[in-house]
């Protein structure tokens, strides 16, 4: 599958199956991948969706995503700053077949997604201990920081596979899974290639996921933490953001241009999502954009 707003397909430069990114952003609309993807909170505050569930993230917390689980970030705080740890699992070798919980078969990852600054404890330290560590190596990158990296990645995995409790997740749930990822993906590909188009209705969307109106809202609330206007809303502030990074255009038209109605609305929601003017944010051309972020893991 090619890469999509809200499917990402990244492509390895080496077969050193690791990505690390420390992104300064505020907003990224709802997706998935093939990646364990782990979230460490450097600076500030923002809403993390995972599977339907929003995890109020602050500076020090740590947020565990699993390969196929949809997730977003939104409700940046002023300067909030991310270190995202994104991991193929190939990196493991053969050790692989150690990544599976023997009785569940499912990934060891995919136990606790929460681990708050609050909270504490060992498991917390050692956690915190293990992804600063993984990252001074990547930033540093001294002889021989891929098998630092790697090293620390075991450490990671044996950390989860002893101190860190199962979860059941029965076949049925994966079944489940399964069928609410091809819904997701007709609707999150009509919704970003009609965006533009200012009609989009609740009812039109439904008809596309092929459920009706009432149950469509409750999937739609359950599966990202939103609501479906919310959602439409900020992919189209997140497409504006970029556009008053990257063209002269008036705002006006990139009001229009981006599905809003009247430029009332328009600023009214960006400044509700970006907490800021779309004239503000344009003369902050420094400000990391959802745009350039997608861009930059897909690189």
């Amino acid at each position: 599958m090619d890469n999509k707003p809200w499917y990402q397909k990244l492509k390895f430069e080496t077969s050193f199956s690791f990505y690390l990114l420390d992104i300064t952003f505020q907003n990224y609309t709802f997706h998935w991948h093939e990646l364990v993807e782990l979230v460490y909170v450097l600076k500030g505050e923002i809403s993390i969706s995972v599977e339907g569930k929003t995890y109020e993230s602050k500076e020090g917390d740590i947020v565990v995503v699993n390969p196929g689980s949809i997730h977003g970030f939104y409700d940046a705080g002023a300067e909030t700053s991310l270190c995202i740890y994104q991991i193929g699992l190939d990196i493991f070798g053969e050790a692989m077949t150690d990544l599976r919980d023997q009785e569940l078969t499912m990934l060891i990852f995919n136990r606790k997604p929460f681990f708050s600054f609050k909270e504490g404890g060992s498991v917390y330290q050692r956690l915190k201990e293990l992804l600063l560590g993984i990252r001074k190596e990547y930033i540093e990158k001294k002889e021989g920081y891929h098998l630092a990296i790697k090293a620390g990645l075991y450490e990671l995995a044996l950390l989860f596979l002893r101190e860190i409790p199962s979860q059941i997740e029965h076949p049925h749930d994966v079944e489940r899974r399964n069928s609410n990822h091809q819904i997701l993906e007709r609707l999150f590909s009509y919704i970003h290639e009609n965006s533009a188009n200012p009609n989009i209705t609740l009812e039109k969307a439904a008809e596309v996921a092929a459920l009706s109106k009432f149950y469509f809202t409750r999937f739609f609330k359950e599966r990202t933490g939103q609501t479906f206007h919310a959602y439409l809303s900020r992919v189209r502030i997140n497409q504006a953001q970029e556009c008053l990074v990257e063209s002269d255009k008036a705002i006006t038209d990139i009001a229009y241009l981006c599905g809003f109605s009247s430029l009332k609305t328009f600023n009214r929601l960006f400044k509700s999502y970006v907490g800021t003017s779309p004239s503000n944010y344009r003369a902050g051309k420094s400000v990391r954009n959802p745009g350039q972020f997608l861009r930059q893991i897909q690189q």
